[in-house]
């Protein structure tokens, strides 16, 4: 019970504090004229704030601070709850992803720098010690420790673009985003990491706080300082308890809670790779495209996909507490379903949007 306190009392001042903080935001961006516009590829059809990141990185940074730094006070009992050095990297990072998306919201850089930069954040993570152990499996020597870190940064950038491709529909990655934290957090309480489950509850919450304003219509979007927090954060909570343990069950689950975002974005590269074109370009082909041109409401989309991602959240805590055998078979049951249905889903649907289109949102 103490412990669940501090992790809930940072998903509560996370909501409130997001809540409070984004018609600032909204007001300012109006004043000041920072508008998505509308464009030939993006749904909207007016001029949309598309500062709403801002709001979740500060609401998410300061309430997971502040319950991370009263956790030990608090609660000394709970040592897991300890401010440790390396947490200053970590968050280091997390102000380094949010500030790379929040410039590209204004400026729009170059696809090659900004995959730089989100390679440093990423390289700030696996430097505080915060890796996929021996690339998965228990495994000693400097080849293997070297295969862990290129495994984590390629996971951490890959979850961040891929979260950032899915924001297309008005609540579609925020929720995602809050079924992922959600079971995230469930999975690190129940394996004895408060610590996890703590920053994952205050993601949680203040994605809330942002979708108060985001369901459909928007009033706000979350933007590439959001959509790339979003996924770097989301990425980075499994490795945060791994403490070097070899539990194949921990490392599966985020791959199945986040199934959506990595099928879709798989997706999107095999297509480009097939039609010779550059991996960043933009396209019409996104899950939420399809389900758009099959004629779906916004609503409807997400109440489709809210309830997919519940599903996808029970598997991977139940993935998460079983022997490896069973993760595993889970895993692809989840896998092998999913594929199905998108299959499925892209022989019913239209095949629109095949020509390059400007960046969407």
């Amino acid at each position: 019970m103490d412990t669940l306190i501090p992790i809930a009392g940072a998903g509560v001042l996370a909501l409130l504090l997001n809540a409070a903080l984004t018609p600032i935001i909204l007001r300012i961006a109006r004043a000041k004229g920072w508008f998505d516009l509308p464009n030939d590829r993006k749904i909207h059809t007016n001029p949309i704030p598309r500062l709403g990141g801002v709001g979740i990185f500060i609401s998410f940074v300061v309430s997971a601070l502040a319950a991370m730094i009263l956790f030990p006070v608090l609660f000394p009992g709970i040592r897991a709850g300890t401010f440790q050095l390396r947490s200053l990297a970590l968050f280091a990072a997390f102000l380094l992803i949010h500030t790379v998306g929040l410039v590209d919201d204004f400026f729009s850089l170059p696809a090659m720098f900004k995959l730089v930069l989100q390679l440093v954040a990423a390289a700030l993570v696996a430097a505080a010690g915060y890796t996929i152990p021996g690339g998965g499996f228990h495994l000693g020597g400097a080849f293997f420790r070297v295969f862990a870190w290129v495994a984590t940064l390629l996971w951490i950038v890959g979850i961040s673009n891929a979260m950032n491709l899915v924001d297309g529909v008005d609540g579609f990655a925020g929720g995602i985003a809050c079924f992922a934290a959600l079971a995230m957090a469930i999975i690190a309480l129940l394996q004895g990491n408060p610590i996890t489950s703590l920053i994952a509850i205050a993601l949680l919450g203040s994605v809330i706080g942002f979708l108060i304003f985001n369901f459909p219509p928007a009033r706000i979007f979350m933007g590439d300082s959001g959509s790339l927090l979003l996924g770097f954060t989301l990425s980075v909570l499994p490795l945060l308890g791994s403490n070097g343990a070899p539990r194949i069950g921990v490392i599966l689950a985020p791959v199945t809670v986040l199934t959506i975002p990595i099928l879709d974005t798989a997706a999107a590269i095999v297509r480009r790779v097939r039609r010779r074109l550059p991996i960043h370009s933009p396209d019409k082909e996104h899950i939420h495209h399809v389900l758009l041109a099959l004629g779906m409401k916004e609503r409807t989309i997400l109440l489709v996909i809210y309830s997919y991602c519940a599903y996808l959240g029970a598997a991977a805590v139940i993935a998460a507490l079983v022997r490896w055998e069973a993760a595993v078979a889970i895993t692809a049951a989840v896998w092998l379903g999913s594929l199905a249905g998108y299959a499925v889903l892209r022989a019913q649907g239209p095949r629109a949007g095949r020509v390059a289109q400007p960046a969407s949102r």
